[in-house]
């Protein structure tokens, strides 16, 4: 017998996954990862990075000059024009604040507010310088939103920012979101800060000037100004939604799959555990069973021993010369004890099915002979209630058979005591007959039918449960309730089937069919007489 503890190790050794939880957690890991990355490769394909060059071989813009002569200042701008984007000043006094700048006019000759910088994020210059001062200043003039292009009556809106420089070759990285309109100017046109918003979608010009020009000659040659930027069209901004909803899918699938995985676990944890204590439970029931089995055995064999004397001895009274009461008296005591013993015995069985130990010693015998004892025992009783009563054999049913005569006889006695003890009236039957017959083998029937009080619907199935009875209060006192289920236990021992059907008020059958050896009458006398013993097998 397997021990309650290797029970539970085994049913956890046989539900061992074959995949560990922590493998489960980095496989889930990598596959987000790759989630993650994939993600990733479609939002930078999604970014466009776009790059405008101006330089002198564009070819995209026209040049212009300009300097504080235009307010009546001294200053004077010289373009190269051998060489665009080159450009000398002179500054002079003659003005507060002096000052001189280059200028290119962007896409000459169309019908349009200017080019969109707003896709840009970055610009880069690239030029030499020599002069006074270590600041330039870049310059782009914008069309104004259209709620304020009226007010400024067409006049473009400047943004500036001041660049550093130093003497010789300079290369500048400068965001655009630092160019704004100067405040002098925002104040002199009487704008609010939402009107002067920068607005760098409509740029017309890009121009270099001073800033806080000194007096003095300088010399400026631009070798390119670079926009760089990147920006997301509307099918690209769908792969980024994209790539996010497949990360987020990605991240809620793992967390579910170690969710489940997690929760299926901790339920195969518990079911381990109640498996355990369930194992533990079964063998606590089944040590207290055997020790109630062991007790009833005992007990039983304490008393049959006392009693045998005291029926003994009932026996020896009766004998004797006793007046009408004694005689009585003496009557009552011998029907008790055998009474009494016959519980006992019921109550043995009971222990030796439940402990495995219950036998049957099959040997050849008189078949007739058996179920006319049975008869003959039963007879006066039935008479005493005023009952038909008659046993009968079919003409095939074979005479010497071998089986548990003992047995036979004793389910035999039950199932017909208890027709006789529930039927007030009418009749009482036995009858014995052949179901078929294969070679040695002959299965028979005893079918024990009554006239009496029936047996409700609810109860057939519990009769044959221990300690159940059927009928009323007073019918339950008569007996102890093991009969039909020792009765039952035989029969099953036999290889054979026990069956009930009954009507309430009209009466009970009770069908009995067992498997037997047919024994010939001349071998029989012959064979050995050593009875072949089968051990109850365990339900």
């Amino acid at each position: 017998m397997r021990k309650p503890t290797d029970l539970g190790v085994a049913a956890q050794g046989a539900r061992k996954p074959w995949l560990g939880y922590g493998d489960l957690r980095l496989e889930a890991a990598i596959f987000l990862l790759v989630a993650v990355s994939f993600a990733a490769v479609l939002g930078k394909s999604a970014i466009t990075s776009q790059t405008m060059v101006l330089s002198s071989q564009s070819g995209r813009f026209a040049t212009y000059s300009y300097s504080d002569a235009e307010h009546g200042g001294g200053s004077v701008v010289s373009p190269d024009p051998r060489k665009p984007l080159s450009w000398s000043c002179d500054i002079r006094q003659g003005v507060t604040y002096p000052y001189c700048g280059y200028g290119l006019q962007l896409d000459v000759g169309r019908q349009t507010d200017g080019l969109d910088f707003s896709r840009f994020q970055t610009i880069v210059l690239r030029f030499s310088y020599q002069g006074p001062g270590d600041r330039l200043r870049l310059v782009l003039k914008t069309s104004p939103e259209p709620a304020v292009r009226a007010k400024l009556k067409g006049e473009p809106m400047p943004l500036a920012m001041d660049i550093p420089v130093v003497q010789g070759r300079n290369e500048v990285r400068l965001p655009l979101s630092q160019l704004a309109p100067e405040e002098w100017w925002v104040a002199s046109r009487g704008l609010s800060a939402a009107e002067a918003a920068p607005n760098l979608k409509a740029v017309r010009s890009v121009a270099v000037s001073t800033s806080d020009a000194k007096v003095g000659h300088l010399a400026i040659s631009v070798d390119d100004l670079t926009f760089e930027g990147s920006y997301l069209s509307t099918e690209q901004f769908y792969l980024v939604i994209l790539g996010a909803w497949l990360v987020l899918s990605a991240g809620f699938l793992v967390w579910r799959f170690l969710h489940l995985r997690g929760n299926y676990e901790a339920r195969r944890r518990r079911q381990a555990e109640e498996a355990r204590r369930l194992a533990d439970a079964h063998a606590a029931v089944q040590a207290a069973s055997s020790a109630k089995s062991r007790f009833l055995g005992n007990m039983s064999h304490e008393l049959r021993t006392p009693l045998n004397a005291i029926i003994g001895y009932a026996y020896w009274l009766e004998r004797t010369a006793l007046d009408a009461k004694q005689r009585a008296a003496v009557k009552t005591v011998q029907a008790s004890g055998e009474h009494l013993l016959a519980v006992i015995s019921d109550i043995l069985d009971v222990a030796k099915i439940e402990a495995g130990k219950f036998e049957l010693l099959a040997a050849p015998f008189d078949l007739h002979d058996c179920v006319a004892g049975v008869g003959e025992m039963f007879r006066l009783p039935a008479q005493d209630k005023g009952l038909d009563f008659a046993t009968r054999l079919d003409p095939d049913v074979p005479r010497r058979v071998e089986a548990d005569e003992k047995r036979v006889r004793q389910v035999l006695i039950n199932l017909v005591g208890n027709a006789i003890k529930f039927t007030a009236s009418g009749r009482v039957g036995l009858r014995v007959s052949l179901v078929d017959r294969v070679g040695e083998t002959a299965r028979l029937r005893f079918v024990v039918d009554d006239t009496g009080i029936g047996i409700p619907l609810d109860q057939v199935e519990s009769i044959f449960r221990p300690f159940e009875q059927a009928g009323d209060a007073n019918g339950r006192n008569e007996g102890t309730g093991l009969g039909l289920s020792i009765s039952q236990q035989i029969v099953a021992l036999m290889r054979g089937e026990i069956s009930v059907d009954s009507t309430p008020g009209q009466g009970s059958r009770f069908t009995v069919e067992i498997a037997v050896r047919v024994v010939d009458a001349g071998a029989a006398a012959d064979a050995p007489r050593t009875p072949r013993l089968r051990p109850l097998a365990a339900s």
